[in-house]
């Protein structure tokens, strides 16, 4: 696996301001003409609802974003003057945004910043926090893939594979036929868009033209959610006597550079597990099965089959992999997941390479790389000196980065019960539990978790029984959680232990439910087996930390990654752990909170 990560950047979180209220004292003699909110280069005036109201106020939809340290807001006013109102001097505002968001108050449930001058105050309306995976999905929702090749080749349980759906209806038209425009979203996995092409035949160059021409619109398209990602170009493995390329192939492929620009294209030589079967009848038929020389042999006719032909047409430098879709050739698919993302990254954008990390659903190691880089961007830095998190409630800070973690994983959960607050209040509980006993970390945890789960689905085994949690979801939620966010040390604790407890549980929600939907079930099941597998490990680890740290301290994101990485389930570890639970996991079976 690549070591690489989509790169991030340290930013201030915006506020986001939904209304601002201009208010005169009762006795000016002033009246509010129009205001101008300037942001940098962009102004934005604010102009009455009424001719008749004295005062001025506005509520924006959507919220304004505001990235700048400093705002200004300048106030146009008339002042009567003899029974007459005349223009007055502007009332400038000068607002400093760490003032505004160490100063907002609760007030009826919104957060409000207040400030007077000359008699007249300005109330700001402060938006909730906004989670940085919405606003990465608001510029790259989908990871858009083309993916050409001819019928038969292997496009449709790829894609099945690799993005866990249960069928791609790429075209309506007959067998064979495809309409590269066509959008194939699955309602199950809505974070891919596919667009599906014919291979390109010889002596037929409408397929060759039709792409050549989609390529090329969809390169002129401003946004980077309309653009094409990466291309997917599939071809069987052929026999020994086979020709591996078509000429219209051969011909995109050389130019593939000026059809293509910057986007990434990997050629996927598909159903390895063929390839490998038939080599081995052959050795065991020859009296030849040493697994050494077969490897030897594996490699060497490969490369004669497919690299070498590849590379005199396309030359050294061309994307290939080779896949099977059987389940114990799943890392091929990895494979092709992880060059696919490298190469996003390193020529496309980083958030199209998040999009992808979001939109797999085939390695545990992308999604725990993709909840890291999400939380560098923002959330994770500075938690114990946060001023994203001022003026907020500590169940407002969870809330937002519990959204940036379930987001990255993306599971098909059409209940919403990852987002649902029951969840969260599970995932609240023993938070704060001291004196926990500390366990070596030299363990693996994926054999710890499946050895849990084995336990748990053994005792559930037969008549159906509820999975039981310590403390019910629905009960009172914590006290501290209405609390607002302080720069203290226990603060630090909770917001580390969230973090990484809940991280641990979508590692295995993911190996207990690879395809269907996620049930309530399931997830308590996946939270018992953490609670008894490496709960008390990381909470352990976390006060130790904290105790020894001071307030605010940054070492704490090395912390969090630390502990995130020593309980990781490995992405290689993945089938096997699901073969060692052995009993099947009904997703369909589901219960109360």
């Amino acid at each position: 696996m690549s070591g690489n990560t989509p790169t991030v950047v340290a930013s201030s979180v915006p506020f986001h301001i939904s209304s601002i209220v201009i208010r005169l004292d009762g006795a000016s003699n002033k009246k509010v003409d129009f205001a101008e909110l300037i942001l940098d280069s962009q102004r934005q005036e604010i102009h009455h609802s009424s001719e008749q109201d004295k005062d001025l106020s506005a509520k924006f939809d959507p919220a304004i974003a505001v990235t700048t340290e400093r705002v200004s807001l300048s106030v146009h006013c008339q002042c009567r003057t003899m029974g007459v109102f005349q223009r007055k001097p502007i009332v400038k505002f000068s607002l400093d945004r760490k003032d505004i968001l160490s100063n907002t108050v609760d007030h009826d449930g919104q957060r409000e910043y207040r400030t007077t001058k000359e008699k007249m105050t300005v109330v700001i309306t402060i938006s909730q926090l906004q989670s940085t995976s919405s606003d990465i999905l608001q510029i790259c929702p989908r990871f858009r893939l083309l993916v050409i090749g001819k019928t038969g080749v292997g496009k449709s349980s790829l894609i099945q594979q690799a993005f866990k759906i249960n069928e791609v209806h790429v075209s309506e038209h007959r067998r064979g036929e495809a309409d590269i425009d066509k959008e194939f979203i699955a309602p199950e996995n809505e974070r891919f868009v596919l667009h599906d092409s014919q291979g390109f035949e010889a002596g037929d160059s409408s397929c060759f033209t039709i792409a050549k021409h989609f390529i090329d619109r969809r390169r002129k398209m401003p946004k980077l959610q309309d653009k094409i990602h990466a291309v997917w170009l599939c071809l069987s493995i052929p026999h020994a006597d086979g020709r591996l390329l078509e000429s219209g192939v051969e011909e995109f492929l050389k130019l593939r550079k000026e059809i293509l620009g910057n986007i990434p294209i990997i050629v996927v030589f598909t159903k390895y597990d063929v390839f490998v079967d038939k080599l081995e009848l052959d050795a065991m038929e020859s009296d030849e099965p040493d697994e050494a020389a077969l490897e030897v042999l594996k490699i060497d006719t490969l490369n004669k089959l497919c690299i070498q032909p590849l590379k005199e047409v396309a030359g050294s430098d061309i994307l290939h992999t080779t896949v099977s879709t059987n389940e114990e050739y799943e890392s091929t698919v990895r494979q092709l997941i992880d060059l696919t993302t490298t190469n996003v990254e390193k020529f496309v954008a980083s958030e199209a390479a998040l999009a992808m990390m979001i939109a797999q659903r085939v390695d545990v190691g992308l999604k725990v790389r993709a909840s890291i880089a999400i939380g560098k961007k923002r959330y994770w830095r500075g938690i114990g000196s946060s001023m994203n998190f001022i003026g907020f409630t500590m169940w407002d800070c969870l809330s937002v980065i519990h959204k940036d973690i379930v987001d990255v994983w993306n599971f098909n959960d059409p209940g919403c019960h990852l987002a649902s607050d029951q969840f969260k209040e599970l995932m609240l509980k023993d938070l704060d539990k001291a004196d926990v006993p500390h366990t070596v970390e030299a363990f693996q945890f994926g054999l710890s978790v499946v050895s849990t789960i084995t336990a748990i689905l053994t005792s559930l085994a037969g008549p159906f029984l509820p999975i039981v949690v310590p403390i019910a979801a629905g009960a009172v939620l914590v006290k501290w959680a209405y609390d607002t966010y302080q720069r203290t040390n226990i603060v630090l604790q909770r917001i580390m232990t969230y973090i990484v407890d809940l991280t641990c549980v979508m590692q295995i929600l993911f190996l207990l439910a690879p395809t269907g939907s996620i049930s309530r079930r399931v997830i308590k099941i996946a939270i018992k087996a953490y609670e008894e597998a490496g709960k008390n490990n990381v909470h352990s680890a976390i006060q130790s930390h904290v105790s020894v740290t001071r307030s605010g301290g940054d070492d704490a994101l090395d912390e969090i990654v630390r502990l995130i990485k020593v309980h990781s389930i490995k992405a290689e570890e993945v089938q096997d752990l699901r073969t060692k639970i052995g009993l099947p996991v009904d997703l369909q079976v589901d219960e109360e909170w």
